[in-house]
């Protein structure tokens, strides 16, 4: 059939393998697309209206030519990337709820990422075949509020091992400040169910504590009601403090989204994907605006005195 792929026979009498399924133009269906045939509309930073797409951003613009920085170099969809034999930071000493490390704690050199098992990032570390990794997930996964991931595939976050957070319905296909998904968060100590925790299983060494306590990268599970009472940060949001889709913030609390954030803890958390989307963007690094090219556009969002 025209539908089915053509590297078969696929593991679970599937017909197909993952860009089979999650390849096309997102029209708001019940489907998530994460890579396309041809450019998808981001506009300025893929939140406003008519942009087709999702809270992870797109393939599209690291499978291109020349393009290896805008995401992650998936193995099936992108070509390896031509720079980075392994994923920058890796220290191979994160695990996952479940006990599973990626790459087993050392990964190869030239091995690309894929999009689940070993070496990917949804489902298990513990089984090298992707559709083995995320076994159960799209029959049993949960929806909305996961508040308690556990460690089995299906009852962690899209699927990601361990980790919380509210699920949108429509993955942010049309987002705004009182729909979106809502990403836990901890605020400097360690949780390894927050969304910046998946991260630091490959980029371990990004964003730590220099041995002089100063930050030596931006800084992540960082609440930012932690800050002087005059700091610039207080004013995310504006007066009000509204929830901002294109900088989003993290939460303590992830059972439902939030409209607003409060200044007085556990409501406004820097994350990993408060400044990059985890597939993919039109931008330098993954970055969900063009901070290269210009002075800062979404960095304003907290750093509002720079504006």
């Amino acid at each position: 059939m025209s539908q089915w792929g053509e590297e078969g026979p696929y593991q679970a009498l599937l017909t197909t393998d993952c860009a089979g399924c999650h390849m096309g133009v997102n029209s708001g269906g019940e489907t998530p697309f994460v890579i396309s045939a041809t450019e998808p509309s981001y506009q300025m930073t893929g939140t406003e209206a008519g942009t087709n797409t999702l809270a992870g951003g797109n393939f599209f613009w690291v499978a291109s030519t020349g393009m290896d920085s805008r995401g992650h170099n998936v193995e099936g969809l992108t070509a390896p990337d031509s720079s980075l034999p392994s994923p920058p930071g890796f220290d191979g000493s994160q695990a996952a709820a479940d006990g599973s490390i990626p790459a087993g704690g050392s990964w190869p050199n030239g091995r690309q990422v894929g999009c689940a098992g070993t070496y990917g990032c949804h489902g298990t570390h513990s089984e090298t075949h992707p559709v083995a990794a995320v076994k159960g997930g799209h029959h049993q996964g949960r929806g909305g509020a996961i508040t308690s991931p556990g460690s089995e595939p299906a009852g962690g976050y899209r699927m990601l091992v361990g980790i919380a957070g509210y699920e949108d319905p429509l993955w942010e296909y049309s987002v705004d400040a009182g729909s979106h998904n809502q990403y836990k968060g901890a605020d400097g100590t360690r949780d390894d169910s927050t969304i910046s925790s998946l991260c630091i299983r490959c980029h371990g060494k990004f964003h730590d504590q220099g041995s002089i306590g100063r930050w030596i990268r931006h800084p992540v599970d960082y609440d930012m009601a932690n800050s002087a009472a005059d700091s610039e940060v207080r004013g995310y949001g504006g007066d009000t403090n509204q929830y901002q889709p294109a900088v989003p913030v993290a939460s303590f609390d992830v059972s439902r989204p939030l409209s607003q954030v409060s200044m007085q803890g556990g409501e406004a958390i820097v994350t990993c994907l408060s400044c990059h989307r985890a597939h993919g963007s039109p931008y330098d690094k993954m970055m969900r605006f063009n901070y290269a090219g210009s002075l800062g556009d979404g960095c304003i969002v907290c750093h509002t005195s720079k504006d």
